[in-house]
């Protein structure tokens, strides 16, 4: 649907509807005090109250209208350029609408006559912003009828962040009318009904047509009402909702996911220097393999090849990764990106080879020490070490494991040195693993000498202790669900620290649903808990074609007191309606 504001001025609307002459204000609609001129004045304070709706002609919910347009008074001046991009009509006309604006308020024309009967919704959404960028905070609804009567169908609900639980605000909700309980086989060309989530998550639709909805919530990216891929969504928990006139609360709830089907895709490949490149890839990934034999590069005009010595990746931007090779020739290259390059949803990167021309200059590059990890806690500070976590050091680039040893050492309260062998995840960050383990109680000094890292005359120590077992707590609870398709599982997770995204450990119930994770730090945790239907212990979002609903999921919150095991006060319950 298109919109044309270029028109020209003419007379009053040729058909009101029936009902009282003079505009009231709905009820549906926030409604200020309005000044006789919305504008602040210059120098006064900055305005951040959205606009709002404060008359409607024709009336909220008026019937037999006739007539060929709406007028819609706004508490102060809009962006008419967000108007266009804010507004949605139900039934949607075939042609343009049309607008003319005058100060305050729009005139909405038809491109075509009313159909008769029918009952007419218009949605505007929080893309509509003020004349100084103030957006609305939620969506603005309201209806007329062609006809005698108009349609009171309702239906709630909210959008759910699947990790936290927390509401999830500005995505765009569609409903699509279905004949029965079916989901539809393909979704249509548009919906049928738009809304959007407000802050807290929820939305709402009114004046439906009395019948069954697959209601799908999306992040439409590209804005055009259909769902595309890597565009995150969340698919209902039934695939047809009834819309019906009660408005009772609705207790189902949608679960965000991103069925990521698209591999990552090199976007530009940049010289370094005649033996460094970097990658920027389409979005955030990880190397599964550390080794360079899977990147293929070769000169472009002999074919001859070229080694790639090391890939590495730094956490400032997970979206770039860097190769060291031979020292190259100044003359067009072609690389093959390796299949160690994945995105979260494991997802290869794509094959297709990136071209470049290395750089003439001499690699210049010097090793730099950039930290310890965890990096938690000041200089000189013992850093207490939970269990299961290894202490590392994070370099700008890889470090040959000679150098390494050269370069990091370790030992004991009493100057003994510590052997250890060397984890990395993405070449640069390092986990030292001590042979034998780091007891509790136990203390171990890193030390990384500064002059073989880019700091002359530097020793960098940072001393960690692993926690004893009376710094240690426990965390306990029950769990109970109405859907008994597929095991539970339960995730617990830190809410404070670098990985509060990672679970910190995972664990099943037993027969009676209890769940029990000991040797905790201090501090507060989250659980989530789903119903893993498909054995794979992970949680599933649930497929939009075929429909496929997410699995269900509860979450709760809990403290860790040390030599304490704390349960949680209630049934952690996983519903049918999450």
């Amino acid at each position: 649907m298109g919109y044309d504001t270029n028109m020209q001025r003419r007379g009053p609307l040729p058909g009101e509807a029936v009902g009282p002459a003079l505009p009231f204000l709905s009820v549906l609609f926030f409604c200020l005090a309005a000044c006789a001129d919305p504008r602040p004045p210059t120098g006064g304070a900055p305005d951040r109250t959205p606009p709002t709706l404060e008359e409607t002609i024709p009336e909220p919910e008026a019937v037999n209208v006739t007539g060929t347009s709406v007028r819609l008074n706004f508490s102060e001046y809009v962006d008419q350029a967000s108007f266009g991009r804010a507004l949605s009509m139900t039934p949607a006309p075939e042609g343009r609408l049309r607008f003319k604006w005058r100060k305050r308020r729009v005139e909405i024309r038809f491109p075509e006559p009313l159909r008769d009967n029918t009952t007419y919704v218009l949605t505007i959404d929080a893309n509509l912003r003020d004349a100084h960028g103030v957006a609305l905070q939620k969506p603005i609804t309201f209806a007329f009828s062609t006809g005698p009567v108009i349609n009171k169908g309702h239906l709630t609900g909210r959008v759910l962040d699947p990790t936290r639980g927390e509401g999830v605000a500005g995505l765009d909700v569609f409903a699509y009318a279905v004949p029965d309980t079916m989901a539809p086989g393909a979704i249509p060309e548009r919906p049928d009904y738009r809304t959007q989530t407000d802050d807290s998550g929820q939305f709402s639709f009114s004046f439906l047509r009395e019948q069954p909805y697959f209601v799908l919530v999306l992040q439409d990216r590209n804005r055009n009402r259909r769902p595309d891929a890597n565009e995150p969504f969340a698919v209902p928990t039934h695939p047809a909702l009834p819309a019906d006139t009660t408005q009772a609360a609705d207790a189902r709830r949608w679960l965000v996911a991103v069925l990521d089907t698209v591999p990552p895709v090199v976007q530009r490949a940049r010289p370094l220097s005649n033996r460094r490149l970097s990658l920027r890839f389409s979005e955030a990934v990880q190397l599964t393999a550390l080794t360079p034999d899977g990147w293929l590069l070769e000169d472009s005009l002999s074919g001859l090849p070229a080694a790639v010595q090391a890939a590495y990746l730094q956490a400032t931007d997970p979206r770039q990764v860097y190769l060291l090779t031979d020292s190259l020739r100044p003359f067009p290259y072609r690389l093959r990106p390796s299949a160690a390059v994945t995105d979260s949803s494991g997802n290869a990167a794509a094959p297709d080879p990136v071209r470049f021309t290395p750089a003439a200059e001499a690699d210049t590059v010097q090793l730099r020490f950039l930290g310890f990890v965890p990096s938690a806690g000041a200089a000189g500070e013992v850093q207490r070490l939970a269990p299961l976590i290894a202490p590392g050091v994070r370099f700008n680039q890889p470090v040959p494991p000679p150098r390494f040893a050269e370069i990091v050492t370790a030992q004991d309260t009493a100057g003994q040195a510590l052997s250890f062998e060397t984890t990395t995840p993405d070449g640069t960050t390092y986990h030292l693993h001590f042979t034998p383990a780091l007891q509790p109680g136990h203390s171990v000094q890193l030390r990384v000498a500064g002059q073989r890292a880019g700091a002359v005359d530097t020793v960098y120590t940072r001393t960690f202790r692993r926690i004893v077992a009376r710094e240690l707590g426990s965390l306990s609870g029950v769990v109970a669900a109405d859907d008994t398709s597929g095991r539970l599982v339960v995730e617990l997770y830190p809410t404070e620290g670098e990985n509060v995204a990672q679970p910190y450990a995972v664990t099943h119930p037993d027969t009676t649903g209890h769940f029990s994770f000991g040797d905790l730090p201090e501090g507060p945790y989250r659980f989530r808990v789903f119903v893993d239907r498909d054995g794979n212990d992970r949680w599933d979002g649930g497929l939009i074609v075929p429909y496929r609903p997410a699995e269900p999921v509860a979450w709760a919150t809990g403290a860790v007191r040390p030599r304490w095991d704390s349960a949680l006060e209630d049934t952690l319950r996983v519903g049918s309606n999450f």
